[in-house]
């Protein structure tokens, strides 16, 4: 009997039209019902101006979402893509952000809600938009399905009453009503974009689902474009209706201001189509951010960035109805403690960095490799959208006032803090927004029979000989490199001449030195001699020039009471653009055993790739040490025993030996390994912006251990240590530029 053959797949449930409805009845909701009378209020007529120019921002917006929905067609929408195209990290942020933004705005639509039925019963607006809110949640604890249908007859029916009410606004509104057009001047145009910004909110929303629409690579552009489309029109177009309908006072005295010009145009009826109009959208914006923001913790508890409570589905309805039943309480929570106005500006503020990162996603995406991104959409005015987007979003942010900025701060304090010390080192994706944009999401794989180049610093013969020796073990190349320090007074070509007019003596030992130490037959050698006011530059520059792989560097404890040449290495570490290998202590004439201290990270991976070379090419031992925490959890200890049984298995250079040790202290369970004259390998700390230049368990191996310790740095251009180089390096271009005018 053949093997059969397994496969899973998703229900794909939502076509164009449920997909467009969804978006569009988020969008028309209590924003264009409740905030025309807040919106003139702050901006005058001109309101109509910032409903267009949030219309613009949407439809940039818009573009670059369909491009990144059709390149990673996942639940979580906005959360999904931001993560994989910035890390984990803004993942967590931006997670927190998109759900709480979805949970304001439908809050805000409860609010609305009742405030409409309030027109007709005069119910507490509190008790009817908490009633409401858990009517709606009990929907969505049933299922897409449920609520998907209740939405689309909703939409059906706020379309033909809006385009009802515009039609016959426009044939009796008062044009005499627009003046002063912009009473408070241009800037209250972009505060009062800022604050309807919460209407927009609907296309994130359609990207949270995008794992549950049919064929996505078209329906998800077209509800996307559709959408914002649509709704941009219907916004201008009851703006236009009512600010020619009412005056400036009574925009400002009402809550339901198409409810007093729907009166204006057919009396009773007309009002009670309206407060109908308004009741649907309100109800059918709350019912979309619950059925949407849900899929938000759903898609974090996914990647493991929150606790997996959030991901149970429930095994009858199949719905997330944990993440579904916090979604709604949260909701009326919310609506508790911020007023209408309050709400709309907080859900606004999350919106606007949403629609930030959305646009800076596919700027970075376009130049960097993910190899899940492939969309079927590409925008075809890029990067134009994608920076008229974030310009105008911007541009927005100061208008929205004290409380929504701190609040947004306080939310990203927190994500941060919550990747950190929850998800940090188990959550996905696990590379951050340093590793996107130097293109180092999948690092190249380091080949057993790759050439290496390595660039050797010499400037003592009687301390070089390890390095050497080193360097010709671990590389097929090896470059030599003495640098001949100049003073600041003489210029580099008279001290080139002088020096060939007299060479010196320490040069000569140099050359010698490393003419005679025993290459290994094959490897290729060049030594270089380098003029340089500063050492450290000329290092650094001519392993550019030679494109070296690795620099092999001495490396010792700065004594900060007696400084000496030795900074020169601690210079070197820290702005190098090549990777390093940094010796502590002395090689022995004969090694026995390597042991490399291994973690899983690029820095270990590069020691044990090099670990390899140094044993193949001396015939020692090599034994590759892994210490876990005793209180890992079971997933954990899987994961890293697979990984060592995979190296293990490599026998493609020399055996290994493996050890997977249980300690608390990955200090003393080294230490308590290893044997005198070991030769330690240990890759670096990986952090990026640290004061030290070498990570603490290194630094405390060099000293504690008696043998040689080898210390591996792979190069991260985006470091405390890469970023100073590069400016310093710009300042003494300047510099030389303003000597050599000088000497003109």
């Amino acid at each position: 009997m053949g093997v059969i053959r397994t496969k899973e797949s998703l229900g794909r449930s939502l076509g164009f039209f449920q997909t467009f409805a969804i978006g569009t009845g988020t969008m028309i909701g209590a924003g264009i019902f409740i905030l025309p009378g807040i919106a003139i209020s702050s901006a005058g007529s001109a309101a109509i101006l910032s409903f267009l120019l949030g219309g613009v921002i949407s439809m940039a917006t818009a573009l670059s979402m369909a491009e990144l929905a059709t390149g990673m067609p996942k639940a979580g929408g906005s959360y999904y893509f931001i993560s994989r195209a910035m890390g984990a990290a803004f993942g967590a942020v931006i997670g927190l952000g998109a759900w709480l933004a979805l949970v304001f705005k439908g809050s805000f639509a409860l609010i609305g809600l009742a405030d409409y039925l309030f027109v007709l019963i005069p119910i507490p607006v509190i008790i009817t938009a908490s009633g409401v809110g858990l009517l709606l949640l009990f929907i969505n604890y049933r299922g897409a399905k449920s609520s998907g249908s209740l939405q689309n007859i909703i939409v059906i029916f706020l379309l033909l009453i809006l385009a009802l009410f515009i039609i016959k606004g426009t044939m009796m509104f008062d044009t005499d009503k627009f003046y002063p057009f912009m009473p408070y001047g241009y800037g209250s145009v972009f505060a009062t974009t800022g604050l309807i910004f919460i209407s927009y909110l609907g296309i994130t929303q359609l990207a949270a689902i995008s794992e549950e629409v049919k064929d996505p690579s078209k329906n998800l552009p077209r509800a996307l474009i559709a959408s914002v489309g649509v709704v941009t029109l219907i916004y201008v177009g009851v703006m236009v209706v009512v600010s020619g309908s009412l005056t400036h006072d009574q925009s400002l005295n009402t809550l339901t201001p198409l409810v007093d010009v729907s009166e204006m145009m057919a009396g009773d009826i007309g009002k009670i189509l309206i407060i109908i109009g308004g009741l649907l959208a309100t109800l059918s914006t709350a019912n979309a951010a619950i059925m949407s923001s849900s899929r938000f913790p759903f898609a974090m508890g996914r990647d493991e960035l929150i606790p997996a409570w959030f991901v149970s589905i429930h095994r009858k309805h199949d719905t997330p109805h944990n993440a579904i039943l916090i979604t709604g309480v949260v909701m009326i929570i919310l609506l508790l403690l911020f007023n209408v106005e309050q709400l709309a500006k907080l859900g606004s503020t999350f919106n606007i960095f949403i629609f930030v990162l959305i646009n800076l996603s596919v700027l970075i995406l376009r130049k960097r490799s993910l190899e899940e991104y492939k969309p079927k959409f590409r925008d075809p005015f890029y990067p134009y959208t994608q920076i008229i987007g974030i310009t105008f979003s911007l541009l927005l942010l100061p208008a929205m006032g004290l409380l929504p900025m701190v609040f947004a701060l306080v939310v990203i304090v927190f994500g941060l803090l919550w990747y950190e010390h929850y998800g940090k080192g188990k959550a996905f994706p696990r590379y951050d927004i340093f590793d996107v944009l130097e293109d180092n999401i999948y690092p190249t794989p380091l080949e057993d029979s790759s050439a290496i180049r390595i660039l050797v610093p010499i400037a003592n013969p009687n301390h070089e000989n390890d390095l050497l020796h080193l360097a010709d073990h671990l590389g097929d190349e090896i470059i030599g490199l003495n640098v001949i320090k100049v003073p600041q007074q003489i210029g580099l070509a008279e001290a080139r001449d002088a020096f060939h007019a007299n060479r010196i003596a320490v040069d000569g030992a140099l050359r010698e030195k490393f003419d005679e130490f025993p290459a290994i037959l094959g490897h290729e050698r060049k030594y270089i001699v380098a003029f340089d006011h500063d050492v450290t530059n000329s290092i650094v520059e001519q392993a550019e020039l030679e494109d070296v792989d690795f620099i092999v560097i001495g490396w010792h404890e700065v004594d900060h009471f007696h400084p000496s040449v030795r900074n020169i290495s601690h210079r070197v570490l820290s702005s190098a653009s090549k990777n390093l290998v940094a010796l502590n202590g002395h090689l022995p004439d004969k090694i026995r055993r390597i042991v490399v201290a291994y973690n899983g990270k690029d820095n270990s991976d590069h020691g044990l790739y090099l670990a390899k070379r140094l044993a193949k090419s001396t015939g020692s031992e090599l034994h590759v040490l892994r210490v876990i925490h005793p209180d890992h959890d079971e997933t954990s200890y899987r994961s890293v025993r697979d990984g060592l049984e995979k190296i293990s298995e490599d026998r493609s250079i020399v055996d290994i030996s493996t050890h997977l040790i249980e300690n608390s202290s990955t200090e003393n369970a080294i230490m308590d390994y290893l044997e005198k004259d070991d030769v330690l390998v240990i890759g670096d700390s990986g952090r990026r912006f640290s004061f030290s230049l070498i990570g603490d368990l290194p630094s405390v191996l060099a000293k504690g251990h008696e043998g040689p310790v080898l210390i591996i740095k792979k190069h991260r251009p985006l470091s405390s240590g890469g970023i100073r180089y590069f400016i310093m390096k710009r300042i003494r271009m300047i510099s030389s530029y303003v000597v050599r005018s000088g000497r003109k």
